[in-house]
């Protein structure tokens, strides 16, 4: 699954924490600092599997297939607010 960030989301990070504008500005988002880190590693395009190969050495006691599923989930939520994008979608 490649994932990028949607055209048009206006992103900055205040002390820690990425806030997130959806393109229509219908929405802003303030994600956690782990949200934070996975934000930044979607600066362009990537699979979703690098990006857990690249977080998951941050996070010593979660194991990978937990890791990929706190991701998925985060993904979800993310599109739901058309704030990225998935291959193969508009």
């Amino acid at each position: 699954m490649i994932v990028r960030r949607a055209p048009g989301v206006t992103s900055e990070v205040v002390d820690g924490q990425a806030v997130l504008i959806a393109p229509a500005g219908k929405e802003v988002i303030t994600l956690n600092p782990v949200g934070t880190l996975v934000w930044g590693a979607l600066e362009s395009p990537r699979a979703l599997d690098e990006v857990v190969d690249q977080l998951l050495p941050q996070f010593a006691d979660v194991e990978r297939q937990q890791l990929v599923e706190d991701m998925l989930a985060f993904v979800d939520e993310l599109r739901e607010s058309e704030l990225i994008k998935v291959a193969g979608e508009g």
